[in-house]
């Protein structure tokens, strides 16, 4: 028996159990779907990052502390900032800031937001552009100032319009002390990739001169310290020299680390790639039950047709003619189930990424190892059930009822 032959027998097997071969298919095209969807978002989203840490620059050191909990006299300061323009002359910008969870109220309405002290050159460190109104000034925090820059998404989602310059935002903090402030700048928010993802789960970022939303929090510590460049292959060194001038005024040792660009962006892609890989192993998991699925329903298969085995073999099929047969229907069933979670998953990926305002990755090697993938689990789960059709004995097979 050739293999045209051997195709097309199978083909008749399985258009005779529409469903059942159906059924069968499901968890093959579930798995290979679940495989593309994934790697394609993971891909489209690792390139946002790498475009949004592009956009940023790669001159970029973020000086934190090492700790969450630290003693309040090795706390960075705003007069640290100071300390670091001395010992580091070669720097470009310098933004002190201060990060605290909060609320924020618009009417009725409560959700949770994130409210960032800035100064006038946060505004460097971010990948931002004003819409309306202005960024947070030096003014602001001198004179701390009860004034926050929103997103524009923000304005759209509870004031219906963009511009709400002049619009009073209500911070809450957790002891249910209340801050009011004027929104005096809106960011362009368009294709902001994890606000599309979350939507409401995803906090409002509120941007108040740090100095105000100390005194509010009732702290001098600062989050972190952004400072900027202007050589990036001088950036560990100058990383280092700045650890060592903060740990000299603060009278300490091993409390601060300072972070490049590179190091940061390597630390965002060493996480997505761990969330990848998990979803990538729950994905696998999902292809090899498919595959057991394969071998339950061949199974079945022989036994269903034990008198056509025998009936074959009295006629002069060989072993290998039973065996390829067999392998024919498994690999059929695998090979597509495979193209069809390919074409699913490329359009949820396409979708999904439309969603979250990301532009799609469509990995061609990906899309052939799932193919190939596919047709390889129906030639591994396929060959127990298409040896023990090929060792049936034809003369038990014939009296088989």
């Amino acid at each position: 028996m050739n293999f045209s032959e051997s195709f097309k027998q199978a083909l008749d097997s399985l258009r005779a159990n529409k469903l059942r071969s159906i059924l069968t298919m499901l968890g093959i095209i579930m798995g290979v779907f679940s495989v593309i969807t994934i790697v394609a978002i993971g891909n489209a989203a690792q390139a946002y990052l790498d475009a949004e840490f592009e956009k940023l620059g790669a001159n970029v050191i973020q000086v934190q502390h090492k700790s969450k909990t630290v003693n309040p006299n090795d706390w960075l300061v705003l007069e640290d900032v100071e300390t670091i323009k001395k010992v580091a002359p070669e720097i470009k910008s310098i933004a002190p800031a201060y990060q605290e969870m909060g609320e924020v109220k618009v009417g009725s309405k409560v959700r949770d937001a994130v409210a960032y002290g800035a100064s006038s050159q946060s505004k460097n460190f971010e990948t931002v552009e004003i819409g309306f109104g202005r960024y947070i000034s030096d003014i602001d925090n001198s004179t701390r100032a009860n004034v926050v820059v929103v997103e524009e998404s923000y304005g759209k989602k509870y004031f219906n319009r963009s511009d709400i310059l002049g619009e009073t935002v209500v911070l809450k903090k957790q002891s249910g002390e209340t801050l009011k402030l004027k929104v005096v700048g809106v960011l362009k928010s368009e294709g902001n990739m994890f606000e599309s993802m979350f939507g409401e789960n995803y906090p409002v970022i509120l941007r108040v001169p740090v100095t105000t939303l100390q005194a509010f929090y009732g702290t001098k510590k600062l989050t972190e310290i952004n400072v900027s460049v202007q050589e990036k292959d001088k950036l560990k060194e100058i990383g280092e020299r700045i650890i060592k001038a903060l740990e000299f005024k603060h009278n300490t040792t091993d409390k601060y680390m300072a972070m490049n660009s590179a190091d940061m962006q390597k630390s965002l892609s060493n996480v997505m790639g761990v969330v990848s890989s998990v979803l990538l192993v729950i994905a696998i998991i999902t292809l090899i039950v498919g595959g057991i699925g394969i071998v339950n329903i061949l199974l079945v298969s022989v036994t269903e047709r034990i008198r056509e085995i025998g009936i074959r073999k009295a006629l002069g099929a060989q072993k290998k003619d039973i065996i390829v047969q067999f392998l024919t229907e498994s690999v059929m069933m695998t090979g597509f189930s495979g193209l069809i979670g390919i074409g699913l998953g490329i359009a949820a990926g396409s979708v999904i990424s439309a969603l979250i305002k990301i532009p799609p990755v469509v990995d061609i090697v990906v899309i052939i190892a799932s193919f190939l993938g596919s047709v390889a689990l129906g030639l591994l789960f396929g060959v127990y059930p298409a040896k023990r059709a090929a060792d049936l004995d034809p003369i038990e097979s014939l009296r088989y009822e």
